[in-house]
């Protein structure tokens, strides 16, 4: 059997929706005991321009890394032995929209590009980034479920069907937080009859996401929700006020390695 024209055919990502276009195909003929095949050099070859290019974001985020993992060859800065400067394979989009229509919720562009352009989780700020597994099946656990005190769908075997984000529900994470209006929540939340004490609580937790562990039951959650959807915030599980750190996504992480850079030269 010869096959001709494949020189032209250019292996394609998983991570994209492209299939390549092949026409002439209608040319195929069966010669006695052999096949010859023409037509193929019709394949339309994919270009650079065909496939869906890298954010700048991501393109900087992993120069930065990569940089960062060669002046910090033993890994002091606090969180790397974790992560070490690699990040996991990406995951395609169609299984970040799986995650977003399960959980009735909307990630932040640079997230998403985090996820399919760069890694699904890994080097980042203190611990490192979150899989999208991770903040699934742990982070959910831990800040929507397991703090509730009388919710029905406590310890659920399904709870990681569960909206992340009430749409009919004010964030407490937005614009115009302060510690002490977070503190009369607060206040309200211990006096709150045990019907109202869950409702109140999502409403500290709605929209939000932890993907950076940062230890001693401290993190960094993204504001997927609401008017500061797309940044990232300061969270302690001791339910102390959240600290907006009034940066995107993007800019949280490339500020840390940019920072993790300098400190190594400097050494």
């Amino acid at each position: 059997m010869e096959i001709t024209g494949l020189d032209k055919i250019r292996k394609i990502s998983d991570n994209t929706d492209l299939e390549p276009v092949v026409t002439g195909l209608e040319m195929i003929k069966t010669e006695e005991e052999s096949i010859n095949i023409t037509g193929l050099d019709s394949i339309r070859p994919v270009i650079e321009s065909d496939l869906p290019k890298m954010s700048s974001f991501a393109v900087e985020l992993i120069r930065l890394v990569d940089c960062a993992r060669e002046l910090d060859t033993e890994c002091r800065q606090f969180g790397a032995e974790n992560h070490r400067y690699t990040f996991n394979p990406v995951i395609p989009l169609s299984q970040v929209r799986d995650f977003e229509s399960r959980h009735h919720i909307r990630l932040p562009q640079g997230y998403v590009d985090f996820l399919t352009q760069v890694g699904n989780g890994g080097a980042g700020p203190d611990y490192g980034i979150y899989s999208l597994e991770r903040t699934e099946l742990e982070a959910y656990y831990d800040h929507k479920n397991a703090f509730c005190r009388y919710t029905e769908a406590k310890e659920q075997p399904d709870y990681y069907t569960l909206s992340y984000s009430i749409d009919n529900m004010e964030p407490m994470v937005n614009g115009c937080l302060t510690p002490a209006r977070w503190e009369e929540w607060y206040a309200q939340l211990n006096r709150s009859k045990e019907s109202d004490y869950d409702e109140m609580y999502k409403q500290a937790y709605n929209g939000l996401l932890q993907i950076i562990d940062s230890g001693c039951c401290t993190g960094y959650m993204l504001v997927c929700h609401g008017e500061l959807s797309g940044e990232m915030v300061f969270f302690s599980h001791e339910l102390e006020c959240p600290q907006p750190t009034s940066q995107t996504f993007e800019d949280f992480v490339l500020t840390h390695f940019k920072g993790v850079i300098d400190k190594f030269k400097r050494q």
